[in-house]
C-alpha cells in the first residue's frame, strides 16, 4: 500500500478551473482555519472543503486505540437530503487497514491504488452511491486515537486535482495539529446531541443502540462491518460455532435480516435503523 498520486490521464482541465479550485481552495483552508479555532463551526469548514475539491462527501473521524470502541465522526454529505443512503460513518479504517496508526500524517491514501480494495461489503455500500474513489488523509496519530480525513467521489480524480489533494493533506494535517484543544470532542457531542432523536430512526452501530444490541452481538456487527467471514469472527472472538449461530440469529430477529448478506449491508450502508429492513415490533 502507497500513499502517492497516481496520473488517470494525460488530460487536465481547462486552465481557468484549475485557477478556480486552487482559488476555491485557498478560501477553505481559511476557512477551516478558522474552524479548528472555533471561529465558526467545523461542519462548515467540511462544507467548504467538499465543495472547493469537487467531492460528493467528506468525513471527520476519530478512531480509538482501544479495538473495541467505534470510531466517531463528522459527516457533510451533500446527497443527504432526500438519500435513502447517506453516509453515517467513517471507512477510512476499512481503506487503511492495519496501516491505520502507522501511515505518514498528511499523506494521501486512494482507494483506487491500494493492491486489495476495501471488504466487498463496504465496496457494495459504496456503490449504490456511485462512490468511486476515496482519499483518505491521516491528520494525527496519538497514544490515544487516530484522526482522519476522507473524501468520497464519484468520478475519477484528474491529475491536477490528486495535486491539489497532496498538497491539501500535508496542509490539514499541520493545522489539525494545533488546533484548539477539546473543540473536535464538542463538535462531536454536539452532533450526537442533534441526531438523539431523529424522526426516522440510527443506524444500528449508533451510540444510541436502537436494536438494544448485546455487547457480544455488538463486537459481532463490528466484525461484520469489516468484511469478516463467520470462520474469522470465531478465531477472532474466541467462541463456538453453536454460540456464533446464537448470535446471528439473535442480531436477525432484532435487526430485521433475512440473512448474513442483509445483515452486513444494514451495517455497512449507515442506514437508519427503520428503512434498514426493521420494525420496532419485530425488535425482541
Amino acid at each position: 500500500m502507497v500513499g502517492t498520486m497516481r496520473d488517470y490521464g494525460t488530460a487536465g482541465a481547462p486552465p481557468g478551473q484549475e485557477r478556480a479550485i486552487e482559488a476555491g481552495m485557498i478560501g477553505a483552508v481559511a476557512q477551516w482555519c478558522e474552524c479548528l479555532h472555533g471561529t465558526n463551526p467545523l461542519r462548515m469548514a467540511l462544507r467548504y472543503l467538499t465543495d472547493s475539491i469537487g467531492a460528493e462527501a467528506i468525513i471527520l473521524a476519530r478512531y480509538p486505540r482501544d479495538a473495541g470502541a467505534p470510531a466517531r465522526a463528522l459527516v457533510h454529505d451533500r446527497a443527504r437530503s432526500g438519500c435513502r443512503i447517506p453516509l453515517e460513518q467513517s471507512f477510512a479504517g476499512d481503506l487503511l487497514g492495519d496501516y491505520l496508526d502507522k501511515a505518514k500524517k498528511g499523506s494521501t491514501w486512494y482507494r483506487s491504488m491500494q493492491d486489495e480494495d476495501v471488504p466487498p461489503a463496504v465496496a457494495s455500500a459504496l456503490a449504490r452511491r456511485n462512490l468511486i474513489e476515496m482519499v483518505v488523509i491521516p491528520l494525527e496519530i496519538s497514544d490515544r486515537w487516530v484522526d482522519t480525513l476522507e473524501l468520497h467521489f464519484t468520478e475519477k480524480l484528474r491529475q491536477y486535482q490528486q495535486a491539489v489533494l497532496t498538497t491539501l493533506g500535508d496542509t490539514l494535517s499541520r493545522t489539525w495539529h494545533n488546533r484548539a484543544r477539546g473543540m473536535f470532542t464538542e463538535s462531536l457531542l454536539k452532533s450526537a446531541a442533534k441526531q438523539a432523536a431523529p424522526l426516522i430512526g440510527s443506524p444500528i452501530l449508533s451510540a444510541d443502540n436502537p436494536a438494544r444490541l448485546s455487547r457480544s452481538e455488538y463486537r459481532v456487527c463490528l466484525l461484520l462491518r469489516h468484511g469478516q467471514s463467520p470462520d474469522q469472527m470465531l478465531a477472532e472472538l474466541g467462541i463456538k460455532e453453536s454460540t456464533l449461530r446464537t448470535h446471528l440469529s439473535n442480531l436477525y430477529s432484532k435487526t430485521g435480516a433475512r440473512n448474513l448478506a442483509e445483515l452486513t449491508f444494514q451495517l455497512v450502508s449507515g442506514l437508519p435503523f427503520e428503512l434498514g429492513g426493521a420494525k420496532s415490533g419485530r425488535v425482541a
